[in-house]
């Protein structure tokens, strides 16, 4: 009778406990990239007083419905880093300026305020900052704030147009 022996390999030069440890390894180094993402940037999606921001909203609604009672709306037209701002309505031609707030979607870093000076006529102008990739929400407000036109240019681009309309 004839025994028979096989020459086995250590395991760490088997295919198996490699093949049954990639996933496990996998998860581990997807979950400290995951980790360093947490720690490295802040969310600027979470609002610590949501009380404040709740008045806040009233407060944004009743501007919009003086907006509204005044007729006021308004085209605003971006082009490169020059914006002009129609808005004909005669109770608004005695204002030198205007605010114009422009809120990223998501980075809060890249919101900008700009003021927009009367051209005559209606117009008005000013410059803004180079705009990035991505979705921007438009407030129009007089320097007393008591009134606000709103809008939504979806992405950045060097030519671009929006309607403001009242805030409701």
């Amino acid at each position: 009778m004839y025994v028979q022996v096989e020459d086995v390999k250590p395991w760490y030069k088997q295919f198996w406990p490699w093949a049954l440890m990639v996933m496990p390894a996998t998860a581990v180094v997807a979950g400290l990239y995951t980790y360093s993402l947490a720690v490295s940037t802040r969310s600027a999606m979470v609002v610590d007083d949501y009380y404040t921001e709740g008045k806040a909203i009233n407060q944004s609604l009743e501007r919009g419905r003086k907006a509204a009672a005044l007729g006021l709306h308004g085209n605003l037209s971006l082009n490169g880093q020059a914006a002009r701002l129609l808005l004909d309505n005669p109770s608004v031609q005695s204002l030198q300026q205007l605010e114009l707030k422009l809120y990223h979607a998501t980075l809060a870093d890249h919101d900008q305020v700009v003021m927009l000076h009367n051209a005559g006529n209606g117009v008005w102008a000013g410059e803004v900052a180079h705009l990035a990739a991505g979705r921007w929400y438009v407030d129009l407000l007089p320097q007393d704030e008591s009134w606000r036109l709103e809008g939504v240019l979806p992405a950045a681009s060097p030519i671009a147009a929006v309607d403001l309309q009242p805030a409701l």
